[in-house]
């Protein structure tokens, strides 16, 4: 999309006219939005929890507005609009509303329009809120279907006409009329079956579109510690739950559901060809509908339930085959690994099997119920109260009810399945996200930041012992501190919680004497540098990698970070090339110590005040050292910068230390010159 330069402005005057005061100072204070386009003012509006959308401009649309919209022109300057007495205004640079008119000159215009303002309690409801905006679908599908149900009599209208009135009738005359009307029916049924499968199509791929869209937007601003414990197969399915939607509307078996409805044209039409003939396919189809429910019921006690552990455990191995192999104790694992694919496979012969068993008798049921209505319909022209070619016209509309029947039952497990994904949608997207309207303060991205630890706790789970208790420490503006001691003590979680990744459940932590829980969650962890022990590529090129951390960054910025991380030899080794390929894997081209240069050139590629590194350089090249060391002795002072690590060499470049030993804090404080050589001694054990 285009960039606006006005956008910034115009979405604060908006926030301002919705009543979101706070949310709009926010917004005006928050630098990187300063050159702000379309596609990131849609970004802001889903972090404050507004819903929206976005259509071009037609007055049909805004005739119904309740709330400021914003209109954004093709040409000129975005702006806020509203409705007032069926007349629209224009809210000027004065903050004065004048009069405004839609026409020409907007006709390339769009409008996003607000649908609710944020509230403390979510809608339970939020799939059915979404699937509500592909409404303007709803009356051609549904004058499609129509149009297709009443032009497929045309087959057994015209077989009965041909037995009733060209045989019977002894008249070949009028044979080509009637075959002429029957060619035209079937042309608009297949074309309206076309047009119609085509704009299910489109409704249900742009339906799954917004699903994996919302889904994902709202697992990134999900509490980490929320989406640790629900697991990455738990993710995954999420994500995959839009894929189900679309299966299930654009699929046999959703053009089977939405005929279903259509049916009652055929009762009708057979109602009027045959009298009380009728019942029979109505009492069949009672019967059908007992027999599938006895069927599903019996099927549904053999839903696999190991495929869960045994995506886990793809998953896993996925990740960790090398380490397997390096081990050399793999027997162990494949023995687990086939006897969860021998029961998986189990599991899903025996599912398949009572699938096979439901499908078989649905097309039992379907013969059946034709049958029934040729005995039944014998009788009726023997009395002559039928004629044959109605009973023949009868028995092939039969079909016309068992087919979208047998399609709608023989999907019922999957409409299980999507009315238990459309459940957990709503419970997912019920839950509170990260971001909240008192998390509203921005950095200070001039002055390195000053912070008060004080009393924090933390457990990952109620059934584990805490890995922070009780931890107090104060680091003051500039200050260059190294967290250490032993392997488990709370040093990661610490410097979690200084970037407000994991929150603490009891104490607090103060940034510039305010509580880092008043801060924008995103917008702190973008202003700080940060570098996690473990390496944590994606597949791209180096730069790619590199600009995780600063998307803007030049060439030039890039190379300089690296060499500041003490990457240099790996950039060389890498024939200085920023656009090389780490592979659709990158952990498979770049080993753990050379992954970790990159973790720490994005931290530094920021150039923030306020630098979070767990374990830079944990493998003490020395030449990386000396980079890395230059590199914190030119930022004292200049930036807060809080480390941990195992390396005396690297202890020694600190201001302060705060050791750790089983999650609380033994010393805090200046390096103790006497005792320096116990503490690097009780740092290693």
């Amino acid at each position: 999309m285009n960039n606006h330069n006005d956008l910034k402005l115009a979405l604060i005057a908006l926030f301002q006219q919705l009543g979101l005061h706070s949310q709009a100072n926010s917004i005006s204070v928050d630098m990187r939005l300063d050159q702000l386009d379309t596609t990131e003012l849609l970004d802001v509006l889903r972090k404050y929890s507004i819903n929206f959308h976005v259509r071009p401009m037609n007055k049909k649309d805004i005739d119904h507005t309740l709330l400021p919209f914003l209109v954004i022109p093709q040409e000129n300057e975005a702006f806020v609009s509203r409705r007032k007495n069926n007349q629209y205004e224009q809210l000027t640079g004065e903050q004065s509303w004048q009069r405004v008119s839609f026409r020409e000159d907007f006709e390339q215009a769009k409008v996003i329009i607000i649908e609710n303002l944020p509230t403390k309690k979510s809608s339970s409801k939020t799939f059915s809120q979404h699937l509500s905006k592909q409404k303007k679908w709803y009356k051609p599908v549904f004058w499609l279907s129509l149009l297709s149900s009443l032009t497929g009599l045309a087959v057994p209208l015209f077989t009965m006409s041909v037995y009733d009135r060209v045989i019977g009738g002894q008249a070949p005359d009028v044979l080509p009329q009637i075959a002429l009307g029957a060619f035209i029916a079937l042309a608009i049924l297949i074309g309206s079956r076309l047009i119609r499968a085509k704009i299910v199509a489109s409704a249900s791929n742009k339906f799954a579109r917004d699903l994996s869209d919302i889904t994902f937007s709202r697992l990134l601003r999900m509490p980490l510690m929320v989406l640790s414990r629900v697991g990455l197969s738990n993710h995954i399915a999420r994500m995959r739950n839009a894929e189900k939607v679309r299966g299930m509307v654009s699929g046999p078996g959703g053009a089977g559901l939405i005929d279903l409805p259509f049916t009652i044209i055929a009762f009708a039409t057979i109602a009027f060809l045959s009298g009380w003939l009728v019942l029979v396919p109505i009492i069949m189809l009672f019967v059908y509908y007992l027999v599938m429910k006895l069927l599903n019921r019996y099927t549904a006690r053999v839903v696999p339930t190991i495929n869960s552990e045994y995506q886990n455990s793809i998953n896993e191995l996925s990740k960790n085959v090398l380490q397997l192999k390096a081990s050399g104790q793999t027997e162990a694992r494949r023995v687990e690994f086939f006897r969860q694919c021998r029961e998986s496979c189990r599991q899903n012969f025996l599912f398949a099997k009572r699938n096979g068993l439901k499908t078989a008798t649905a097309h039992a049921l379907s013969m059946l119920t034709a049958l029934a209505t040729v005995f039944t319909g014998i009788f009726l022209v023997l009395n002559q109260s039928i004629t044959a070619g109605a009973l023949i016209a009868c028995v092939m509309l039969i079909w016309r009810i068992t087919g979208p029947a047998q399609l709608a039952f023989s999907s019922g497990q999957k409409f299980t399945m999507m009315s238990g994904a459309i459940q957990q949608f709503d419970r997912f997207m019920g839950a509170s996200p990260e971001q909240n309207e008192y998390r509203l303060e921005q950095p200070d991205r001039e002055t390195p930041p000053m912070i008060k630890i004080n009393q924090i706790t933390l457990r990952y789970s109620a059934n584990q012992e805490p890995v922070l208790s009780g931890v107090s420490a104060d680091i003051e503006s500039g200050d260059c501190v190294a967290v250490i001691g032993p392997n488990a003590c709370g040093k990661t979680s610490l410097l979690l919680s200084l970037l407000g990744v994991v929150e603490p459940q009891a104490g607090y932590i103060m940034v510039n004497n305010k509580n880092l829980k008043q801060y924008d969650a995103e917008t702190f962890r973008e202003y700080a540098g940060y570098c996690p022990a473990e390496p944590d590529l994606f597949p791209g090129t180096l730069a790619d990698n590199l600009r995780i951390a600063k998307p803007k960054a030049t060439d030039e910025e890039l190379i300089a970070a690296l060499k500041q991380a003490g990457g240099e030899s790996l950039f060389i080794a890498l024939n200085s090339n920023l656009n090389v390929m780490l592979e659709n894997n990158a952990s498979n081209m770049l080993s753990a110590v050379e992954g970790s240069y990159i973790n720490l050139a994005r931290a530094f590629l920021k150039k923030s005040n306020f630098i979070i590194l767990d374990e830079p350089l944990a493998n003490r090249n020395p030449q990386a050292r000396a980079a890395f060391s230059k590199t914190v002795l030119a930022l004292k002072g200049k930036a807060t910068i809080v480390f941990s690590s195992h390396d005396p060499e690297l202890i020694k470049l600190a201001d302060k230390v705060i050791v750790l030993d089983k999650g609380s804090v033994v010393y805090a404080g200046p390096i103790p010159e006497k005792n320096s050589q116990e503490m690097e001694t009780s740092n290693h054990e």
